[in-house]
């Protein structure tokens, strides 16, 4: 009986963690429709500030500003590694965090190491190739 009760408290504080999230996304969503990431109001890159060289999210800010906007194509040219990056952090997040048996069937597939070093050597090979192209 215990370990079906805290297997049901880890699922609840499991659940508050997505509630968490969704409610940082919510307002990061609702601050990226109406705040231009070019304003003064947004943060910089910090590394492009020391190197003036891009990082590989640099430019994020201005694609999910244009997503948000309807303006696919001027998503792409912002960055086009958000394509590729955004859908593997939610696959992570989700994995993480949410407590379903899809969740915990996929974990072991999404965080496998070998999986997070392809994603880590791609992010790499963006950032080098953004930079000498």
């Amino acid at each position: 009986m215990t370990q079906r009760r805290s297997q049901l408290l880890e699922g609840l504080r499991q659940r508050k963690y997505l509630w968490v999230i969704a409610l940082v996304v919510v307002v990061l969503v609702g601050v990226y429709s109406w705040v231009n990431p070019r304003g003064e109001l947004m943060p910089r890159c910090p590394f492009k500030w020391l190197t003036s060289y891009d990082c590989p999210a640099c430019g994020n800010q201005r694609a999910l500003y244009a997503l948000l906007h309807g303006d696919w194509v001027g998503a792409w040219r912002y960055n086009p590694f958000v394509w590729v990056a955004m859908p593997y952090f939610l696959l992570v997040v989700f994995t993480t965090y949410d407590p379903s048996s899809l969740a915990r069937r996929w974990r072991p597939r999404v965080q496998h190491p070998k999986v997070v070093l392809v994603f880590l050597a791609v992010t790499l090979l963006w950032w080098v190739g953004r930079n000498v192209i």
